[in-house]
């Protein structure tokens, strides 16, 4: 059973994620986490659909595969994740609804419901919602998935960290996670 809660998929949308150590992976006290950056239209379009070519417009979005093989349950409430280059620099995720904005190149003007859409925005589907990363527990033996959106291009020596996650009851922070690109 998935903690992660997704959408029926349509005939083009045959993605599945799979175990996190499919992916470049780091595992620590009972925790395997697993990350893929999707970089390509051929990574994206099965998951997003032929009209969200996120990377055409500098999105990257990063699959997460988190394992719980504690026997506790993890809190994925306050769960941080950034993109770092080999220089230094530091990228946070976008969250899903800023995504769209990124095509028309402004910010979601005030008062904009999130459940409008623009037919012509490439970018504004609902895929992009529907695959983002929005797992808040993770029970004993459960995985949850999902995708952060970062305004970035991968490089040479990049690196994911993954920090933020907690076991409850006990409240023990975990270590923070780093996975290379």
């Amino acid at each position: 059973m998935l903690a992660a809660a997704f959408v029926p998929l349509t005939a083009e949308q045959s993605f599945r994620p799979g175990p996190p150590d499919q992916y470049p992976h780091q595992s620590n006290g009972g925790i395997t986490i697993g990350a893929q950056a999707f970089d390509s239209f051929s990574m994206t379009k099965p998951v997003f659909g032929k009209k969200a070519d996120l990377v055409r417009y500098g999105i990257l979005p990063v699959l997460l595969v988190v394992q719980n093989d504690r026997k506790q349950s993890l809190d994925l409430q306050d769960i941080e994740v950034h993109l770092e280059a080999s220089d230094g620099r530091h990228v946070i995720p976008l969250s899903p609804q800023e995504v769209p904005f990124v095509a028309i190149g402004s910010q979601r003007p005030i008062g904009q419901s999130p459940l409008s859409r623009n037919k012509k925005n490439p970018l504004d589907v609902p895929e992009i919602t529907q695959w983002a990363f929005s797992a808040k527990m993770l029970p004993a033996g459960e995985k949850a998935s999902g995708f952060f959106y970062f305004q970035a291009q991968i490089e040479q020596g990049m690196r994911m960290y993954i920090s933020g996650i907690v076991e409850r009851p006990s409240g023990k922070q975990a270590l923070y996670f780093e996975i290379p690109f």
